[in-house]
């Protein structure tokens, strides 16, 4: 296993707090933009069948956009909490796949990263 290098994790630990802070912003107006849209979809018989049914595909299509940014926002918190665990037992910048040193490049474009640019590579090509 390849010999863990000394790095500058307070730098990262700021950058991935003030994402995870800007991840929480997002998630807050996005629940709040759903509630003002009067939350989930009343049931059917409930719903007004008078709208134009463009308007009805519309908002379903919106919902459905709105549930996968949020389920995306809702991972990308997920991965920053991974980060920061890794900072505090001492594994932040190793590579998860391959345990080499993940590059400062990485780490300074994608703070969450938990695979090396090889590696992720590898995953992506399947």
């Amino acid at each position: 296993m390849p010999a863990k290098r000394k790095m500058d994790t307070k730098k990262y630990r700021v950058m991935l707090e003030q994402e995870r802070e800007r991840l929480l912003r997002q998630l807050e107006t996005l629940e709040e933009r759903t509630q003002r849209k009067g939350g989930t979809e009343a049931p059917v018989e409930e719903q007004d069948f008078d709208d134009a049914p463009g308007d009805a595909a519309t908002e379903t299509l919106e919902r459905g956009q709105e549930m996968a940014l949020e389920e995306n926002l809702q991972d990308l918190l997920l991965r920053i909490e991974a980060a920061v665990e890794k900072i505090e037992r001492g594994t932040y910048g190793i590579c998860d796949a391959c345990g080499c040193p993940i590059k400062a490049a990485r780490l300074n474009a994608l703070p969450h990263a938990t695979l090396c640019v090889d590696c992720q590579g590898r995953l992506e090509r399947g």
